[in-house]
């Protein structure tokens, strides 16, 4: 090595360290989740040639930024009736009213719930409300999928936008990469409106590649909400069963509850397309339990521009308040330290805990990362059951039989801490056994592990866990 390549050399190297002193304190002055800033702080000071870049890209924070733009813009009540209160068991009660201090919709009843958890019949229900429509569309998903079911719902959107009503379409900018452009020309040609949730690259003022918006709604003329965790592709939902099929779950909301729904909606649109719509106006719809039925639940839309992170806040009380059972279905497992204590404290004390996750998700590092939590859940107590059949997708929690929350958060920093979501927390007995049923009918599928399994868990398998599990907030 000559002088001039040793000197570029330590110049390099120099740099490095310059950039990562300058850099490590920026992550630490954000506050942001422990195990997030231990891992961004090992990755821009052991390589930050890597790891600065990395963090300019995905880290930034920008909960500040993208709250003072992405204000709520709607003025709705967040006052219920006291009758709907007295209908609800104390806990369940107490849990409402922490959702509403954080400036979010009161629990609505006159409601008709359905769960739906096949695939077939989630797309002839999609298709169907959307075909019956006869004043507005409104779609919002993290993936539309290039295939045939993304091409029906652009051709019945334009359709449907071609015999005049008020058609709009949201669509992620990561999730729907190759199919916000060209794919959906048809629709905009048919005089609909096509919108995209912040781009990942800094082509326009609002721009992010962390922060994706991972709700998925459909909202008919105001009073039908199709929501939960499939978005609209192939392994979702589609005309006929296909083998690649994942398991998941979608709520159908008939009623006041998908006038909330619609609300969160509009909230997006403004903020992705700052087209001027004035929500309150658009979501003007007058319902009885007479006509719709006696489902109550709680519309809860979180994201980073709600600082309180009501659904993480909501999720957690309820869990520290079960007393007989905590049943919780997600993809992907990846809590911070209160959500993995209340679980293994709900178990020591004698409730009935599942865990319910797939054998082996589309993720490998986050089921490495997942599985180095379960030791400790499963000495705890805790059941734990892997789904066999294929991908499992469904995000659902029961609590006590009591309460039931079904949406598009998994359980994971991620969905908790950036992405934008939305849960419905189901408080009438009926709706609560609905949720039930299906987690019977999956756990059906499943395999319970047993703690001899993972006694038998290799050093190699361990220590690959452990390292996943560290830098699990940068996945």
């Amino acid at each position: 090595m000559n002088l001039s390549q040793w000197l570029f050399a330590h110049l390099f190297e120099i740099t490095g360290y310059i950039l990562a002193i300058l850099f490590i304190p920026r992550v630490l002055l954000e506050k942001r989740h422990p195990g997030a800033t231990i891992a961004w702080v090992l990755i821009i000071g052991f390589v930050p040639y890597v790891g600065i870049p990395l963090y300019l890209l995905i880290g930034g924070k920008r909960i500040q930024r993208v709250s003072h733009r992405k204000d709520w813009m709607m003025s709705y009540d967040t006052v219920s009736p006291p009758s709907i209160f007295q209908k609800l068991p104390e806990e369940s009660e107490r849990i409402a009213r922490l959702l509403m201090k954080s400036g979010l919709f009161p629990p609505s009843e006159a409601n008709s719930l359905r769960i739906i958890d096949d695939g077939v019949e989630a797309y002839t229900t999609l298709f169907d409300i959307i075909g019956g429509a006869k004043e507005s569309v409104e779609v919002a998903t993290f993936i539309l999928g290039p295939d045939e079911v993304g091409r029906s719902l652009v051709r019945l959107l334009s359709e449907k936008a071609r015999e005049g009503l008020e058609v709009r379409l949201l669509l992620d900018a990561l999730g729907s990469m190759r199919t916000s452009g060209r794919f959906t020309d048809p629709l905009r040609e048919a005089g609909g409106k096509v919108g995209v949730f912040l781009p990942i690259l800094p082509v326009r003022r609002r721009w992010s590649a962390n922060l994706r918006n991972h709700r998925k709604m459909t909202i008919v003329d105001g009073n039908k909400a199709f929501v939960g965790g499939m978005n609209i592709a192939r392994e979702y939902m589609g005309p006929s069963p296909y083998e690649g099929r994942w398991k998941d779950v979608s709520l159908l909301i008939t009623g006041s509850g998908a006038s909330h729904v619609r609300r969160i909606f509009y909230q997006d649109w403004v903020f992705s397309t700052e087209e001027p719509i004035n929500p309150g106006t658009k979501c003007q719809c007058a319902f009885s339990t007479d006509r719709y039925g006696n489902g109550i639940l709680q519309v809860v839309g979180d994201g980073p521009d709600v600082p309180d992170r009501p659904l993480y806040s909501g999720v957690l009380a309820a869990l520290n308040r079960a007393k007989e059972s905590i049943w919780v279905v997600t993809p992907y497992f990846v809590p911070d330290d209160a959500l993995l204590e209340s679980l293994a404290l709900s178990a020591r004390m004698g409730a009935d805990v599942r865990l319910i996750l797939p054998e082996r998700s589309n993720h490998p590092l986050v089921d490495l990362a997942g599985h180095s939590y379960i030791d400790g859940l499963v000495r705890a107590g805790v059941r734990l059951y892997y789904y066999q059949p294929g991908m499992l997708h469904a995000k659902l929690i029961t609590i006590d039989q009591k309460l039931a929350v079904v949406g598009s958060a998994n359980m994971d920093i991620r969905s908790f801490q950036l992405n934008f979501e939305i849960a419905s927390f189901l408080y009438d007995r009926e709706s609560v056994e609905k949720v039930t049923q299906v987690i019977h009918s999956i756990i059906r599928q499943c395999r319970e592990v047993a703690m001899r399994e993972i006694e038998r868990k290799g050093r190699l398998r361990a220590f690959s866990e452990d390292i996943c599990r560290v830098f699990s907030p940068l996945f």
